[in-house]
């Protein structure tokens, strides 16, 4: 069941890792690529979120390889609509790129008036990355299965953060379709989800690996398992895939660029091109690793693969949870 406030109505992205319509340049330089103008990385969230930081840091190597001036530009609300609409209805002249999560195919199952990815064009994924799953520290869970069979012997009585990230707010329907009747307890931010987590005021959570290894390092949390099917490397490299308790469960997450569909496909490979020459320098690589992030990259086709397969995904959750678009 699901506790007021609504949470679908206060959905973040799944990353929404970011966002304020506000412009910060990276280096300004200059190229014919695309007319000569400036290119802006739109962000679909607030700033000071990681995805923020990490795209600050790819544009400032970006600009170096298209030699065009490189903003980070961040449109929040509406749970990442607001941006990735804006973006959708820029000129497709490779000037305006969106930071896609996975809210772009999360949000029209569980969103009304939301963005259909169809009107994106791929160029490249960035990176991917598990949630993981919290319990508090001084909780009676020490593992995933400890958690399983305490919603099975107590339906309704363990509550679970929803509402911050669509892809976290998924495991948690996935964790209860998978055990038994759950809480579903929304918060406006995941930082606010894990606050909340660490009062007991919920038994669980998904959040980020990026994004709560400090309050795991700090002892602050207790992980209990990753929602990848294999382990880890980095700080949670210990930790068990929650797929040895529950078989077959995934949830990844990601970032990637697109760009509107009609870009002409030379301009889609140019940018694909130059983000892939960043992907390949060793700051960005040592960046994502400390963040707890794999590094993709790779080719526009494979990005639209991975979409692709994420969109139907996700139907298919929403479709056995009976859940509406809100």
């Amino acid at each position: 069941m699901l506790q007021r406030p609504a949470f679908w109505r206060i959905f973040a992205v799944a990353g929404c890792l970011m966002g304020a319509s506000l412009s910060q340049p990276a280096v300004a330089q200059g190229i014919a690529n695309v007319g000569g103008k400036v290119v802006r990385i739109v962000i679909p969230g607030n700033p000071g979120g990681p995805g923020g930081v990490i795209a600050h840091l790819l544009a400032s190597k970006l600009q170096i390889h298209l030699k065009e001036t490189t903003i980070v530009e961040y449109k929040p609300g509406a749970g990442g609509n607001i941006a990735m609409e804006y973006v959708a209805r820029s000129t497709p002249d490779g000037t305006t790129l969106s930071f896609a999560v996975p809210a772009l195919v999360t949000n029209p199952y569980f969103q009304k008036h939301s963005v259909d990815p169809a009107v994106m064009a791929p160029v490249i994924q960035l990176n991917s990355g598990p949630f993981v799953l919290l319990v508090n520290p001084k909780s009676e869970f020490k593992t995933a299965a400890d958690v399983v069979a305490k919603i099975k012997a107590a339906p309704n009585t363990i509550g679970c953060n929803v509402g911050a990230v669509a892809t976290a707010t998924v495991s948690c329907f996935l964790l209860q379709a998978n055990s038994g009747p759950m809480m579903m307890v929304a918060y406006q931010g995941g930082a606010q989800g894990l606050a909340a987590l660490e009062r007991n005021e919920i038994q669980t959570a998904f959040d980020f690996t990026s994004s709560s290894a400090a309050a795991v390092k700090e002892g602050r949390l207790r992980a209990l398992a990753l929602t990848s099917k294999e382990r880890a490397s980095g700080d949670f490299k210990d930790v068990p895939p929650l797929a040895d308790t529950i078989p077959g469960f995934e949830i990844i997450g990601w970032q990637g660029i697109t760009v509107p569909k009609d870009t002409p496909r030379d301009i889609v490979m140019k940018l694909n091109e130059a983000f892939n020459k960043v992907l390949a320098e060793d700051e960005v690589k040592e960046f994502m690793r400390k963040g707890n992030l794999e590094l993709v990259g790779g080719t526009p086709e494979a990005f639209g693969a991975r979409i692709k397969r994420d969109y139907e995904f996700y139907g298919k959750v929403a479709k056995d949870n009976k859940i509406e678009p809100q």
